[in-house]
């Protein structure tokens, strides 16, 4: 058999072949002529995997490890042996509903028993990791047509998976554990968002502007983002808005760190409020009225 000796193989084809029992039932092959549908391999049937179905792992019942579908069918009956169990019963049941013909067999891909007319990434995903309710949190970080690094580096600050000092001396890293933002208290995700005087100031600048209360906990900023009050075009500018201001302190913080340049708060304020400005433009083709009023939102009380 093709790639059957491991050691001859790549990683990478190993890896895959260590996937066979995981993508079998995602390929069906629709019996046509039945001159390429294995018999032992293929997903032809809807039993599945026939060596597990047939107990064939051990006995191959007298057909040969490679024989076709079409090798077993004759002037229009199956060669097959005797049944013996309940399960070859079930199999020579179902073979009387089929009869073979001149086309060619082929293959789809069938998730969940639906038919896939195209390959997407996204729903073999959520086929292999199995539907979960969302998180209390998931309307505050994946916004339509936010700016995707921002939503990802939210997406991080939730879970608490960003470098922060106090993670790296968890690891055993050797390094100073102050704050790069204030130099005064420990670095950590809470502390960063918006317990810092640094970060919280720019914070204050960018709630001032969104007309909301600016909390220094990391606990009360994320339930307060959650239940934002209606209208749409108000909840989408803030959330953008604290998306962005959580993006430009870890970028202040990397500079600090990688660079030694130092931003005051007013200039982080000023790239902030620029890049939501033309963020804010760009819904204009598709949507200019909530373009105009978030645009006013914004700048009302600039």
């Amino acid at each position: 058999m093709l790639f059957s000796n491991p050691q001859s193989n790549s990683w990478l084809v190993n890896k895959l072949l260590k996937l066979k029992q995981v993508v079998f039932p995602l390929i069906k092959l629709r019996l046509q002529n039945g001159e390429t549908a294995r018999f032992w391999s293929d997903n032809w049937t809807p039993f599945g995997d026939l060596h597990t179905h047939l107990s064939g792992t051990n006995s191959r019942l007298g057909i040969p490890l490679h024989a076709t579908v079409a090798s077993l069918y004759r002037n229009g009956t199956w060669s097959l042996p005797p049944a013996r169990s309940e399960a070859q019963i079930e199999l020579y049941v179902y073979l009387t509903t089929v009869e073979l013909n001149s086309s060619q067999d082929y293959y789809e891909w069938e998730i969940n028993g639906q038919v896939q007319t195209t390959y997407r990434t996204g729903r073999l995903y959520d086929y292999l990791c199995a539907l979960k309710p969302d998180v209390v949190w998931y309307d505050a970080v994946w916004i339509s047509r936010a700016i995707p690094r921002h939503s990802f580096h939210t997406w991080l600050v939730i879970q608490d998976r960003l470098p922060t000092r106090d993670r790296l001396l968890k690891w055993g890293l050797q390094l100073e554990g102050r704050c790069l933002l204030c130099n005064s208290n420990p670095e950590s995700r809470d502390h960063l968002f918006f317990s810092c005087n640094y970060s919280y100031d720019l914070w204050a600048m960018v709630a001032r502007r969104l007309q909301l209360v600016p909390y220094r906990h990391w606990p009360i900023t994320i339930q307060q983002l959650i239940a934002l009050p209606p209208p749409a075009s108000q909840r989408i500018l803030t959330r953008l808005a604290w998306q962005a201001t959580l993006y430009w302190l870890w970028t202040e913080r990397n500079t600090r760190l990688h660079t030694q340049m130092f931003r005051s708060v007013d200039q982080i304020f000023k790239l902030l409020d620029r890049q939501l400005k033309n963020k804010l433009q760009s819904f204009r083709d598709t949507n200019p009225t909530r373009s105009s009023i978030m645009m006013q939102s914004w700048f009302r009380f600039g």
